[in-house]
């Protein structure tokens, strides 16, 4: 019988909760994990990590080994709840809703055709600086496993994405980047939101309400164009809804929504938007958010949309093989949730080396994978690969195209 336990942990007791976590791992050979402990990606109704466990032959009654496998949990005031795997209502409600975005998803990308995005322009000088992520180039910038990169263009100065904020700060890590970095808010024009996770928005606190926040408060933003790929509101200020490409300023466009199916996050199904810029006399420069919509299908809209060659690719793609940025008792949450996959099937690493395959039929002349939702194996492949072509992704860190 196979078993998966949801655990609650209050954000302000989550750093406690998984410095301690190896003192709830059970030794018991009556437990057989499946998934071992997890934390969420990010919360999900309040539930910040679960384990998958079968039992085994034992002699104890399986009541008694559950509980006794639950009580440290318990015991440090976390709320379990503790459900059949496959058999119950509530899960397979979640089962049924996944299978339901992987066919909507997939008749929306069989129905999403756009013709060629003509006289958009270009911009000579493109600059992409990451003001959060995972890894640093210096030791006065914060990190979290969010994402917010600083665009620069000819003619437009936009701030992709907005970061996690995970302890709910005031000023938030990406505010105090800013400062370390002199970049003044006021400086910035345009706003886009890749998708509607809490490590893209702002932090968690904002997803269910569908707004967004550069901190803990929501700043006056009057002066700036904000482009959303859902319906989002913010005080005083109308988001514009990019569901189809949108040019939003010279040479810097959208490519429209493409939706993939999520278990267990959301309504079943994801909508993510990249940008991608064209330089002139290179190419197109794709940057994106976490890559849940795949490689292939990025590439596929981009080349759907432009004559132009694909020059780069920047940012999340998604790749948590054979682990993750961060792992806990050996194990990383990144390669259960979030891969477009139900958690116990993963992404492995002869999918991995077909997407690079795929991605060095297109010869770039820049990569740089962002460190927030993959694994060391992953970018080491990504080195090996692209050789000189590959670049550091790194908060503080400027990569000019």
């Amino acid at each position: 019988m196979r078993y998966i336990a949801f655990f609650e942990v209050p954000p302000e007791n989550l750093e406690e909760y998984i410095a301690s976590w190896q003192d709830r791992i059970s030794q018991s050979k009556d437990i057989k994990f499946i998934i071992p402990p997890s934390t969420m990606p990010e919360p999900v109704q309040g539930i910040t990590s679960c384990v998958v466990f079968e039992l085994g032959k034992a002699i104890i009654p399986p009541k008694i080994v559950i509980e006794k496998y639950l009580a440290p949990f318990i015991k440090a005031g976390i709320k379990v709840t503790l459900q059949y795997l496959f058999e119950d209502e509530k899960l397979g409600k979640e089962l049924k809703k996944y299978r339901r975005g992987h066919r909507k998803a997939l008749k929306e990308w069989k129905q999403s055709t756009y013709s060629k995005l003509a006289n958009i322009g270009t911009t000579s000088n493109l600059s992409i600086l990451p003001l959060i992520d995972w890894h640093t180039s210096r030791e006065n910038l914060r990190k979290e496993l969010g994402v917010s990169y600083l665009i620069l263009t000819d003619e437009n100065t936009i701030l992709f994405d907005l970061g996690l904020n995970p302890m709910r700060e005031d000023p938030s890590p990406l505010l105090q980047n800013m400062k370390q970095l002199g970049i003044e808010l006021n400086s910035i024009d345009t706003i886009v939101i890749s998708h509607n996770h809490g490590d893209h928005i702002g932090g968690g606190k904002w997803l269910e309400k569908k707004t967004f926040s550069l901190t803990d408060t929501q700043l006056d933003l009057s002066h700036v164009t904000v482009y959303t790929p859902v319906p989002m509101k913010y005080p005083g200020i109308e988001p514009i809804h990019t569901k189809d490409p949108t040019v939003i300023g010279p040479g810097v466009t959208t490519i429209g929504n493409i939706s993939n199916a999520m278990f267990f996050l959301g309504s079943g199904v994801e909508y993510e938007q990249a940008l991608a810029v064209n330089v002139e006399d290179k190419g197109i420069v794709l940057i994106v958010g976490c890559g849940h919509q795949t490689l292939s299908k990025l590439l596929d809209r981009t080349e759907m949309l432009f004559d132009e060659p694909i020059y780069g690719i920047i940012g999340g793609l998604h790749y948590p093989v054979e682990g993750g940025p961060i792992e806990i008792t050996g194990m990383s949450p990144y390669r259960y949730f979030g891969t477009g996959k139900v958690p116990w099937e993963y992404i492995t690493r002869e999918e991995l080396q077909a997407n690079i395959d795929l991605l060095k039929q297109r010869q770039p002349k820049i990569v740089a994978l962002s460190p927030h939702d993959s694994s060391p194996l992953s970018f080491e492949m990504f080195r090996e690969s692209f050789g000189s072509a590959y670049r550091n992704l790194r908060v503080g860190e400027e990569i000019r195209v």
